[in-house]
């Protein structure tokens, strides 16, 4: 039976309470922490750390770039950074918000830990709609278990989309290999988009300080093998999510596998975004297998 755990972390002046779920014949440990975007910043197998974190990030107030960030009500950033409601421009940042706000524990017990993060005010001015977005954190093994339910708590039909943004260890990015069937890959989500070959791979280009894949049609499960570290990290998804990006930047010590919904302008562009009516709710679910070669 898994165990969970409150612990309290201290860097630069700040104090985060974390959640630690433990699967001790598993040797695996899943670290949440609510107050910085409600997502996983750690994902251990015997003592060994597969999600990479950032510092002095973790405890800035600015976008977190490291662990296993919540993308909602939108994945990048939506053309002129605007989204269009009612012919009204409302500003929004580079993968929504939901990865800058505090989350509340909902509940914790043999279900894992469920938080919860609601409209306010504030997040009215940037997406002017009533929600409830719900994270369910689990741990199975050597596999995290990730469920998102999303509430339409207003009176009016509500667009958005949603993803995540996991950042996994790398020892070089030439050491990593990827397992990946999709139905195209480029570099932009605009225009033309070209047939996947029949390797994925991520490479850098000469003079570029990242690199990146956009996937569509990805048949889950996407793997990553690091031959540097002995690290293999497995992403399955449901059928909610039908894209993927794979994106690696600066410093070669880490390299992103994320699970999206959508594009960038998705949520102004009609068809491409999801919608739910008043007090509709939707559940995608998704996971992350950690295993040593």
């Amino acid at each position: 039976m898994n165990q969970i755990t409150t612990r309290y972390v201290t860097e630069n002046g700040a104090c985060y309470e974390q959640y630690v779920i433990t699967d001790a014949e598993a040797k695996t440990e899943l670290v949440i922490t609510p107050e910085r975007g409600g997502m996983i910043t750690g994902f251990s197998l015997n003592g060994e750390e597969y999600i990479w974190t950032r510092h002095p990030n973790f405890s800035e107030c600015n976008r977190p770039r490291f662990g296993v960030p919540v993308l909602f009500p939108n994945c990048g950033l939506p053309d002129n950074g605007v989204h269009i409601f009612d012919g009204k421009a409302y500003p929004m940042e580079n993968h929504g918000f939901a990865d800058l706000c505090a989350w509340d524990v909902e509940s914790v017990g043999p279900d894992g830990v469920t938080l919860i993060l609601e409209s306010t005010p504030l997040t009215k001015f940037l997406y002017p709609f009533d929600f409830t977005v719900l994270m369910n954190y689990n741990l199975e093994g050597n596999t995290a278990a990730i469920n998102m339910t999303v509430i339409n708590e207003g009176d009016t039909n509500m667009p958005f989309s949603f993803g995540f943004h996991p950042y996994f260890k790398a020892s070089k990015l030439e050491n990593v290999d990827f397992d990946i069937k999709c139905a195209t890959c480029s570099e932009s989500a605009k225009g033309e988009q070209p047939a996947a070959p029949e390797k994925i791979t991520l490479t850098r280009k000469e003079g570029a300080d990242n690199s990146v894949r956009l996937l569509t049609g990805v048949q889950f499960p996407m793997t990553l093998t690091d031959s540097g570290s002995g690290h293999k990290v497995t992403v399955d998804a449901d059928d909610s999510f039908d894209h993927a990006v794979l994106w690696q930047q600066d410093a070669e010590s880490f390299v992103c596998m994320e699970p999206w919904n959508g594009w960038a302008n998705s949520v102004n562009e009609e068809g491409k975004h999801e919608v739910l009516e008043p007090d509709e709710a939707m559940t995608a679910d998704w996971s992350i297998t950690i295993e040593k070669i």
